[in-house]
């Protein structure tokens, strides 16, 4: 009889499951946000202001600049941030010169409805160059608050020929 029970006790055993070899500890999945890709082009980086909220009064689109371009106009408010905003002169698609558009006449940035403001951009060129002026708010809407990221700048863009200094 114990002969019978030591043998039933090895069968059991023998049918019980293998132990599983020891599973890695699972790393958790985090999901980052991913910001614009700036190799889209520049429409990640600029959009098209609505009308009315920039009007630039110099330079006028096609003019023709000699270093430094300066432009002037008025802006709304919300474009401003510390008293300016973004001015850029880009020729294909690469910035040449940035430099900041800041307030100008006797409205503060703070004070709502539209303010003057004024940009000087230094540039050196060899020969005449299409270049676009490119005015962009400085602080543009959050596509993800939580994490800093925001979307692309309400901007206008004003077509110049640029001149080499006179010899």
């Amino acid at each position: 009889m114990i002969k019978r029970a030591a043998l039933a006790l090895l069968l059991l055993s023998a049918c019980t499951p293998a132990a599983a070899p020891p599973k890695e500890p699972e790393t958790p999945v985090v999901e980052t946000p991913v910001a614009p890709a700036a190799d889209v082009g520049d429409a990640a980086k600029y959009k098209a202001a609505p009308a009315g909220e920039i009007t630039v009064a110099s330079p006028l689109s096609g003019a023709r600049v000699t270093s430094p371009l300066v432009a002037e106009g008025s802006a709304s408010n919300t474009w401003f941030f510390e008293g300016q905003f973004v001015a850029e002169i880009v020729v294909d698609g690469e910035v040449l010169v940035q430099a900041p558009a800041m307030q100008a006449g006797d409205k503060a940035w703070t004070d709502p409805g539209p303010v003057g403001f004024k940009a000087e951009l230094a540039f050196d060129v060899t020969k005449e160059t299409n270049a676009e002026l490119i005015l962009s708010e400085d602080m543009p809407e959050y596509i993800d608050e939580a994490n800093d990221i925001r979307g692309p700048a309400r901007s206008v863009r004003i077509p110049v020929v640029l001149l080499p200094p006179a010899k």
